[in-house]
């Protein structure tokens, strides 16, 4: 079956409107509330724990992007540093890992959209990823339009959030551990995790991107600073305005804050912000992992028929269709943090092979052509990727601690 190439229609504010929307989407909108249940008042520091370990992954997907501007992502860079083999399989990884999460978005679009309309849970999720499917096979323009609309919209929502439990600010302890210690505030910086993925997905689009050896470096960084600070201060926001006991108990916590000062009228609003954010990242994780199945499909065999791409459209259907059919089976489950943490076990490994990854070339392939390189290196081995391997092991920890504990 004949292949098509993708076109390079994206610059750099696409890229960083796509990281930013496809961040921002469910893990602040849907678990802020379950992340509050295991950290307490101490949230902004698991969001915050996160959110660095996240940024020093993100350096090593910078390197890799840059000296590997492939639409693959990370199969391409496992591939060329640790072999066909490990690149296939953690090709799969990504792919699950992007199916799963899609699934543990759906739940959040449900739990906002159930607050407007009373039907059940496990018919709206699937009913969104249909929906999202649709958008996808439009077209990468199309679709990179409505991701930049839709992410203008969910940071707007945001930054209402922190607007009405502003008055609250400073009126609880956030030093306070909570009852499980700092055992607590690590395994909600394990789940929280789940609210980051999305950066990596930008590099997804590097055959789509102009100059992707410059422009997907720079997206990951401004779009990883971004949300680290707007998290950060709706964490905060958000144990102010509401007692974290409260907020471990909603499925719609961020409504629950601007209801507070602005009632029925404020929170409707959140909501309806809610669905857009939802919406935005499971376009943006569907897209991304359909990327990542096409280019597994042009190498592997028994893969073949999921690299077509619809010429007129530029879209991979045979993949997006797989993403739709299977998301929706995981989305079933029907548990969201349950959900949310399975999917952090498969981006953990994502990162810790992407993080190994880059080593691994500094020592093999030192003449390797590295349009970014991490700064801080002993020996050439970059510092910045051991620390990052590191903390992913601890949070990997704590996840299971997290399923444990749930």
């Amino acid at each position: 079956m004949p292949t098509q190439k993708l076109k390079r229609t994206l610059g750099l504010a696409e890229c960083v409107f796509f990281g930013v929307g496809s961040i921002l989407g469910a893990g602040i909108y849907a678990l802020v509330g379950k992340v509050a249940g295991f950290g307490g008042n101490m949230i902004w520091l698991a969001f915050l724990i996160a959110s660095v370990t996240a940024l020093l992954s993100a350096f090593s997907y910078a390197e890799m992007s840059a000296a590997f501007p492939k639409a693959g992502g990370e199969y391409v860079y496992a591939k060329n540093a640790l072999g066909k083999k490990a690149g296939i399989i953690l090709g799969f990884i990504i792919s699950l890992n992007g199916i799963i999460s899609g699934a543990t978005v759906s739940l959040g679009f449900a739990g906002y959209f159930t607050r407007l309309i009373e039907l059940p849970l496990l018919a709206v999720a699937p009913g969104i990823l249909v929906l999202v499917f649709l958008v996808n096979i439009s077209g990468i323009r199309q679709s990179s339009i409505i991701n930049i609309i839709f992410t203008v919209i969910e940071t707007g929502g945001l930054l209402f959030v922190i607007y009405a439990a502003f008055p609250d600010l400073g009126k609880v302890d956030y030093l306070e551990l909570p009852p499980s210690g700092f055992n607590g505030v690590l395994a909600a910086a394990a789940l929280s995790y789940f609210a980051y993925l999305g950066f990596e997905e930008i590099v997804k689009l590097a055959e789509e991107t102009k100059k992707p050896e410059k422009n997907i470096p720079k997206a990951l960084f401004i779009a990883s600073a971004i949300v680290m600070v707007v998290y950060t201060l709706v964490a905060i926001c958000a144990v102010s305005a509401i007692p974290w006991q409260e907020l471990s108990e909603s499925d719609s916590p961020l409504a629950d804050i601007v209801s507070n000062r602005f009632g029925k009228t404020g929170a409707l609003v959140i909501v309806i912000i809610a669905l857009f954010s939802t919406s935005n990242t499971i376009l943006s994780n569907m897209m991304g992992s359909s990327r990542v199945i096409l280019s597994m499909a042009k190498e592997v065999s028994f893969m073949k028929w999921f690299s077509w791409v619809w010429a007129s459209r530029q879209t991979p259907v045979p993949a997006l269709l797989l993403i739709l059919l299977v998301t929706s089976a995981f989305s079933l489950i029907g548990k969201i943090e349950t959900v949310a943490l399975i999917a952090n076990f498969s981006i953990f490994i994502t990162f810790l092979l992407v993080n190994t990854s880059v080593i691994v070339l500094r020592i093999t392939n030192k003449n390797l052509k590295r349009p970014f390189r991490i700064p801080g290196n002993i020996k050439n081995i970059p510092v910045i990727s051991v620390c990052a391997i590191l903390l992913t092991l601890l949070l990997t920890a704590y996840t299971i601690y997290g399923l444990l504990n749930t």
